[in-house]
């Protein structure tokens, strides 16, 4: 039995980690058809998202990934497997002997930084306390200055609040999308304040 050298894979047989392991299934397996079902389906574990933060932040190694975060070796090597069967990073080679890899987001890993943010801007208000002290915030290339997520409709090009956006239905909803809407808009109904 050889030794973990850190790296993806079982240190005795050298298959990927939850490799053969059947994924638990809900009713609704939705990831097909809902973009928030495909995306939990990929990165929905604590450890998933956070490998992301740090790749994104520039982190590389593996053994970087161990110290950032305090992760198991198994549970690392597990989901940095899952992260790279599902597209979201590469695995390049920085030495052969042992052999050592660095990890990088592929352009599906890049585009999760949006995710990040949003998750970073919603945690720095509702779970920082003070309110809004974090370590790190996010700041433009190009002025230095802080930068702030923002919904822009996309005819118009206005900003748009949050709050003044709903979910519609697409000619691609299936049978539980319609009820879901449905449903959600009858109770929006019996929440407006009624008129005299």
């Amino acid at each position: 039995m050889r030794e973990h050298d850190g790296e993806p894979g079982h240190p005795s047989t050298g298959k990927k980690a939850g490799a053969g392991k059947a994924r638990a299934r809900s009713k609704h397996d939705e990831s097909a058809t809902c973009p928030i079902a495909a995306t939990v389906s990929v990165v929905g574990d604590r450890w998933s998202i956070l490998i992301l933060r740090d790749l994104l932040l520039g982190l590389r190694r593996f053994d970087e990934l161990v110290k950032s975060l305090g992760i198991a070796t198994n549970i690392l090597t597990d989901r940095l497997n899952k992260l790279s069967d599902e597209g979201l990073l590469t695995r390049k080679a920085y030495q052969s002997n042992p052999p050592r890899h660095e990890y990088e987001p592929t352009e599906a890993g890049e585009a999760f930084r949006q995710v990040i943010f949003a998750m970073a801007e919603w945690g720095k208000t509702w779970r920082m306390e003070p309110s809004g002290r974090t370590p790190v915030k996010y700041v433009s290339d190009r002025t230095g200055n802080p930068v702030a997520m923002r919904l822009i409709d996309e005819k118009t090009g206005e900003e748009t609040p949050i709050s003044e956006t709903t979910s519609v239905l697409t000619e691609w909803a299936n049978e539980i999308a319609e009820w879901r809407i449905a449903t959600a808009e009858a109770h929006a109904s019996t929440d407006k304040p009624k008129k005299n």
